[in-house]
């Protein structure tokens, strides 16, 4: 958990972060973090079209297409940190695969996302290419959207959920759970 302070022997556009749980203090400068938002605001206005973003549901979700652009633009860098494939026994056929990925940029900062795939989410053409493929880029798209603090759910996120027949409400509304799904425990 961290506490906010302002230090007055620093510029007043700067907070000191201190992490109780470590001995970590940082200082954050307003001013560039709000200049850093408004690039990410601009380069969405400027770079992204209509063909990065997919419709689901009445909301426009941002595509593989618009993560890879916001990597170019702040030079980020992307490597897989770990993977797991599952396999059918009998055709070797890929059931599932789930892909952690780091984003890293220039100065070191990273985010890592994680990002699944399964049979389950309907026919997959190519099975052994596909669902790979679908969960590097889930994993992907996250981790690119944490490191730069974007804080949205990518359209292949979404995708998933709409398939396997999954609640999903336009943003502002939680979906509630059936009644079904609530289990009663007591404590």
């Amino acid at each position: 958990m961290a506490v906010k302070k302002k230090n007055k022997t620093q510029n007043q556009n700067e907070v000191m972060v201190v992490e109780q749980d470590s001995a970590a203090i940082s200082t954050v400068n307003v001013d560039q973090a709000l200049e850093e938002w408004k690039a990410y605001q601009k380069i969405t206005e400027l770079m992204l079209d209509e063909s990065d973003y997919q419709e689901i549901q009445g909301r426009a979700f941002k595509k593989k297409s618009a993560w890879r652009k916001y990597a170019r633009a702040f030079n980020i860098t992307t490597e897989i940190i770990d993977k797991d494939i599952v396999k059918t026994d009998k055709s070797g056929a890929v059931k599932e695969a789930s892909f952690i990925v780091r984003a890293t940029l220039p100065t070191g900062r990273y985010a890592d996302g994680w990002g699944n795939c399964s049979r389950q989410e309907g026919n997959k053409a190519h099975p052994n290419h596909d669902i790979p493929a679908t969960a590097m880029t889930r994993a992907t798209n996250r981790a690119i959207a944490d490191l730069i603090g974007a804080g949205e759910v990518t359209a292949e996120e979404i995708q998933a959920d709409v398939k396997m027949n999954r609640n999903v409400k336009p943003k502002g509304r939680r979906a509630e759970p059936d009644e079904e799904d609530i289990i009663d425990v007591e404590i």
